[in-house]
């Protein structure tokens, strides 16, 4: 009886880390190297690479906006990566719990407020171009989709989504491994059908569709586009860290898939969209590869649609659980709070598509300045050590209270990222300060904060006035106590 009550114990400690924030052990992980390769690359390749690809094209031509592509997320995604995923792959915490030594206790939910807000405009964004391929395949056999049939999309695409993450990790790396060798192979046919079709010479001779008169503007505004794209992962990047079972998996596979093939596959957009006048390739793979190809287009974009979709749920899923009425609630009602907000894109969903752009850009405004504080924060204030009692403790006296559970120095920080940003670009109205020209916005809206949290941060220690403190430190006698118990625990 006791052996049962033991093997009962351990499964619900199994299933809360899990479905839930405890810190996941090494032999609890799912991904391996092969399968973080392949979520990552399912995650990563949806149908906002061909959204941006097309944003790409209204400013550059194709030499330039590959490498505006390639050099964008690749720098996004490193800035956006390195303190998220080495720490919760470290500590197998969940992302929202990383952030709490930056940001505090209560502080660290407004980071969860931003993040609900990505993952929710993500999921409608790729769920929207789901319906729209679905709508232009019933056009292409001949007959005329009804108006409704992109919000039917998105419900199917929701629909599915849900059934997948109620089932859990495993369900995500078992499809993950058999679309993503599909999803490759259909890639290189959409690159192989452009150059044949159109030839690289024609590609590499078009316009750019709606440019600004100022052509290094452009370039620079294509750059910041794929920044924004690097940075605009920061949701997902420490659900994917914490399931992998070595650092190098929580950092290569993201750095390659959802940087650099992340950019390539924007590049088939950017190509289709110059030569074609479209980025969607189920509108120009029916009549270059006839019905069947934009069949097999449809769906095998549309599963990875669903992989991408899936992540940011689960994702979101573990997130809420940081809200204290959710905490106990049973993981399907949990992803069923993770549908609603997505609700309004099955009755509006082209209105919402068309401020795709800004969102794209919008998640530079947000993240950069995270990802800035994170970086510090976790590399050069703490040495990459955190006080994991202290994370789940909710007490006034707890390492990571601060000020009533806000670090409104790191806070201050992110306002500033965010003004930084918008001095230099505005996304909305596109417009441009001389030294945009210079410095992309979301490399300045990472970098001045970070600067800046660390300065103060240093200047707070050294005059002793409830500074934050390195974990396990001389000036630090309740660290020990505070590893041995939590009093208020926040789990």
């Amino acid at each position: 009886m006791k052996r049962l009550s033991d093997d009962s114990g351990s499964e619900l400690i199994r299933q809360e880390s899990l479905f839930g924030r405890l810190p996941l052990l090494p032999s609890e992980r799912e991904y391996g190297t092969l399968g973080a390769h392949n979520t990552c690359f399912a995650y990563a390749v949806a149908t906002w690479c061909f959204l941006t690809g097309s944003y790409v094209a209204q400013l550059v031509g194709a030499v330039q906006g590959v490498v505006c592509l390639i050099a964008g997320s690749l720098i996004g995604i490193f800035l956006t990566t390195m303190s998220v995923s080495l720490g919760c792959q470290r500590y197998g915490v969940e992302q929202i719990d990383f952030t709490k030594p930056a940001f505090g206790q209560r502080g660290s939910r407004l980071i969860l407020l931003f993040f609900l807000i990505n993952m929710l405009g993500w999921n409608g964004l790729i769920l929207t171009l789901f319906g729209n391929g679905i709508r232009n395949i019933i056009h292409a056999f001949g007959y005329a989709p009804p108006s409704w049939i992109v919000g039917a999309g998105v419900a199917l695409g929701l629909a599915i989504s849900f059934a997948i993450v109620t089932r859990g990790v495993h369900w995500l790396n078992v499809s993950n491994s058999i679309i993503t060798p599909g999803l490759s192979a259909l890639i290189a046919f959409m690159i192989y059908m452009l150059i044949t079709e159109h030839g690289w010479q024609e590609i590499a001779a078009a316009e750019p569709l709606d440019p600004f008169p100022n052509p290094f503007v452009n370039y620079m505004i294509a750059v910041e586009i794929g920044i924004a794209g690097g940075v605009g992962w920061w949701g997902g990047l420490g659900f994917l860290a914490r399931n992998t079972r070595r650092r190098r998996n929580a950092v290569y596979p993201i750095l390659l898939q959802m940087g650099f093939s992340q950019a390539i596959v924007c590049s088939v957009a950017l190509f289709s969209a110059l030569v074609v006048g479209s980025d969607d390739p189920t509108d120009w793979m029916v009549p270059l590869g006839g019905p069947i190809m934009g069949v097999l287009a449809l769906c095998f974009v549309a599963l990875a649609n669903i992989t991408s979709s899936s992540v940011s749920m689960f994702a979101s899923g573990l997130a809420l659980r940081h809200i204290k009425g959710f905490r106990l609630l049973p993981w399907s009602q949990l992803m069923l709070l993770t549908v609603l907000p997505c609700l309004p894109f099955i009755i509006w969903p082209q209105e919402l598509y068309k401020l795709g752009d800004a969102f794209l850009t919008y998640n530079g405004t947000l993240f950069a300045p995270v990802a800035g504080i994170l970086f510090v924060d976790y590399f050069l204030l703490r040495g990459q050590k955190l006080n994991l009692w202290a994370i789940f403790s909710d007490g006034a006296d707890a390492e990571y209270h601060y000020w009533r559970g806000y670090n409104w120095v790191a806070l201050g920080c992110v306002v500033l990222g965010q003004i930084v940003y918008l001095l230099l670009y505005n996304p909305l109205t596109a417009e441009t300060t001389e030294m945009f020209r210079f410095l992309p916005a979301s490399v300045a809206s990472f970098g001045v904060p970070a600067f800046t949290y660390g300065i103060v941060t240093v200047l707070l220690r050294r005059s002793s006035r409830g500074t934050p403190r390195p974990t396990g430190s001389a000036v630090d006698p309740d660290a020990a106590e505070g590893r041995r118990r939590v009093v208020e625990p926040n789990i």
